[in-house]
């Protein structure tokens, strides 16, 4: 099957890349406008069929494509990919406007093709592995050191994934979100979200000047705890007693950041030539859920 990666940055090299190009069933096609990359990891990972004209690919109908562009080139080139009827993988977001994703999907539903956003926290075992548990509790924070950027691309490039892995550990509606944000002059350096559905009380936040890259997810049961550090690594502490979870030093990194069973769920997408039905609605209010965010950290 052959399946394309458009733009070839330093998420394509690290994650997405190695992991096709080690799929005996999976025939790697290179785009890129970078004609040096292009060269270069063709010679490296042996691949012979590559681009560097968008067009010229979608000529030469993959089966499908994954868009590792930037965000802002997304809604152009999925567009193109699902109107000549390939399925499609993008990178988180789909597009930094809630209101553009949903025409995306919209297409998507009507070409009945697969659209499919890297969401990866979703296939990360260590989360796998707890979101059956009922959870009276659920914090996830996310923190890097000197980044602070502007609001809509600070929430739509990096805060999803907090948002989203709240939203599918804890499930339900936001109808009473809170939102409190800090701001270095005009750059968004710190934010943090909290609501509850049902029983489950969920927060999240993310602090860009923290100086450190981390992400700690706890996740509390009934006389239960579970904490996750790094998606590598945590404890689950019950009865004031703690069990170490975690991975044999052997386990690639990809599989417990979730990037192999994600990129495998895609792919069986992809041979269905279809998705499941809730998951369009499940990434638009995801992208809508971001919208409010930024609505209140601005407002």
């Amino acid at each position: 099957m052959r399946i394309a990666l458009i733009g070839l940055g330093d998420i394509a090299q690290k994650a997405y890349l190695p992991l096709l190009a080690a799929n005996a069933d999976i025939t790697p096609v290179l785009c890129t406008r970078n004609a040096a990359i292009l060269t270069s990891l063709s010679r490296q990972y042996r691949i012979t069929e590559t681009y560097t004209d968008l067009e010229a690919l979608i000529k030469s109908a993959p089966a499908g494509a994954m868009v590792h562009s930037s965000t802002d080139s997304h809604p152009a080139i999925v567009a193109k990919l699902l109107n000549a009827g390939i399925a499609v993988f993008v990178d988180k977001p789909l597009s930094y406007h809630a209101d553009e994703s949903e025409r995306l999907l919209a297409l998507a539903a009507t070409k009945q093709l697969p659209l499919f956003v890297g969401f990866n926290r979703r296939y990360a075992p260590l989360i796998r592995s707890i979101d059956s548990h009922p959870a009276t509790q659920i914090r996830l924070q996310k923190n890097r050191a000197r980044q602070p950027a502007d609001a809509r691309v600070f929430i739509f490039d990096d805060f999803i994934h907090v948002l989203d892995t709240l939203r599918f550990l804890g499930g339900g509606e936001t109808a009473d979100l809170q939102v409190e944000a800090f701001y270095q002059q005009t750059l968004l350096a710190a934010i943090q979200v909290h609501w509850q559905w049902q029983q489950t009380l969920l927060a999240g936040s993310m602090n860009r000047i923290s100086g450190v890259t981390e992400e700690i997810l706890e996740f509390f049961g009934c006389e239960q705890k579970w904490q996750i550090k790094n998606l590598s690594g945590g404890w689950h502490y019950r009865d004031n007693h703690k069990v170490e979870l975690g991975f044999s030093d052997w386990e690639h990194t990809l599989h417990k950041r979730g990037f192999m069973d994600m990129i495998e769920a895609f792919l069986q997408q992809v041979e269905a030539g279809t998705s499941p039905a809730d998951q369009y609605s499940d990434i638009l209010a995801t992208h809508r859920l971001c919208e409010r965010v930024l609505a209140q950290a601005i407002g």
